[in-house]
């Protein structure tokens, strides 16, 4: 019920900015012959001032039926449907070994992807290792001048978190 009355209201407040725009562009007619008009003038700035009212009101209702909307297709896709039959699986008798997880390693010369001190992602390529959580990377796209390797081989030192 709460959502056809809100349809009837984005309807009424979609026909009211129709016609205030209609008025709008009455008054701009009428202040083109009488650009001096107060009157006009002060009408003028009412209209734009209600057009601005209703747009918003109406963006508000929309966007909390959009949300509303949204909610209820991510709840729904949450729920089982009673058709449905629910099976559980017990992973505790399946043969299957874990694989252990290792750290990458990548040496010298190997390329990779890093996290620059600007946030970014970029490609790059190990040209040096310092201990056995930090390297030297060069990027491999560098996108300004402060991105090259420079002459004496130094490219952008990062630790391994």
């Amino acid at each position: 019920m709460a959502d056809e009355e809100e349809r009837v209201l984005e309807n009424l407040l979609e026909l009211q900015l129709q016609e205030q725009r209609e008025s709008l562009s009455t008054i701009n007619d009428a202040l083109a012959s009488e650009p001096s008009n107060t009157e006009l003038l002060a009408l003028h700035e009412e209209i734009v001032q209600a057009i601005k009212d209703a747009e918003e009101g109406l963006l508000n209702l929309k966007r909390a039926r959009l949300l509303r909307e949204a909610d209820l297709v991510l709840d729904g896709s949450a729920h089982v449907d009673e058709g449905v039959k629910v099976e559980t699986i017990d992973l505790t008798e399946t043969d299957v070994e874990p694989e252990p997880l290792e750290d990458p390693s990548y040496p010298v010369g190997s390329k990779c992807r890093f996290r620059h001190t600007d946030g970014r992602w970029y490609n790059g390529q190990v040209i040096g290792l310092e201990g056995s959580d930090s390297a030297k990377i060069s990027f491999l796209t560098p996108t300004s001048e402060n991105m090259m390797v420079e002459p004496d081989g130094d490219g952008v030192s990062l630790q391994s978190q």
